[in-house]
């Protein structure tokens, strides 16, 4: 099977693979192991059966309820489908001071999305959602067969999905950076059709929606959970280990099953 960055399908919202980049130790992410994307609910039957021939065993969907009730993922029928949200956050009430001291810090990047960005990295729930995740990313342990994580447009969500796992397999940020970004091209080369289902009136207003009605990305997203990990956690390792509880045995297990 041809192996491509996007994904050649009918109907699918900024679906990429994460296959074919490179580690910092010189080792590259296997393809057929790692999908990315938005929506999935205008996946054709064409689609469907491109998806179970590629493998995709696991489909994780980051969006709210009402979105995932609004517009329901189609997937293929060996397909393990979960829906687990990032949204919303449990800690309002309590930021971490280390955070808003880091927010002070950070004034040429704070803004709203980068604040929301940290947050998505440091908030208990979204935290319990990717720890639910890595143990899915684990138990795929069968040759070319595909874990899939998700939200409405594939950018927001599914782009601190893709940076934590890409920081777990050893990853450059530089690289992390440019497939972040590489959304920004994916849709201005997309359906219009399909881009306009991204929004809908269920999620009017909020936290989704303000991110989606915006479907460019900006890198300092990015750079303030850089910022986060190496200010709060002594670098990414250190997020992995001390936030979602991964061992040196799980990232070594981790490399071992998705990287070449």
């Amino acid at each position: 099977m041809e192996h491509n960055r996007v994904l050649r399908l009918d109907h699918g919202i900024n679906f990429r693979e994460l296959g074919g980049y490179a580690t910092t130790g010189g080792q590259t992410i296997k393809w057929q192991k790692l999908l990315r994307c938005g929506g999935m609910s205008l996946l054709t039957a064409h689609d469907l059966a491109y998806l179970d021939d590629y493998g995709l065993r696991y489909d994780i969907d980051l969006r709210q309820a009402s979105e995932a009730q609004m517009s329901p993922d189609r997937y293929p029928t060996h397909t393990q489908y979960q829906n687990t949200s990032v949204y919303p956050f449990a800690d309002n009430r309590r930021l971490d001071r280390r955070l808003k001291r880091l927010f002070k810090r950070m004034t040429s990047i704070d803004t709203f999305g980068t604040q929301t960005y940290a947050r998505m990295v440091t908030d208990s729930h979204p935290v319990t959602v990717w720890q639910n995740l890595f143990a899915t990313l684990l138990a795929n342990d069968q040759p070319n067969q595909s874990v899939l994580f998700h939200c409405a447009a594939g950018k927001d969500r599914t782009g601190v999905a893709g940076t934590l796992i890409m920081t777990a397999l050893d990853v450059p940020r530089e690289t992390i950076i440019q497939d972040y970004l590489l959304t920004n091209a994916v849709f201005m080369a997309a359906d219009q059709v399909d881009n306009d289902t991204i929004i809908t009136e269920a999620n009017n207003g909020d936290l989704a929606s303000r991110f989606n009605s915006a479907l460019n990305v900006e890198a300092d997203n990015l750079k303030m959970i850089f910022n986060v990990f190496d200010e709060l956690y002594g670098g990414g390792l250190g997020y992995l280990r001390q936030v979602l509880g991964l061992s040196p045995a799980d990232i070594k297990d981790l490399q071992k099953l998705y990287l070449d």
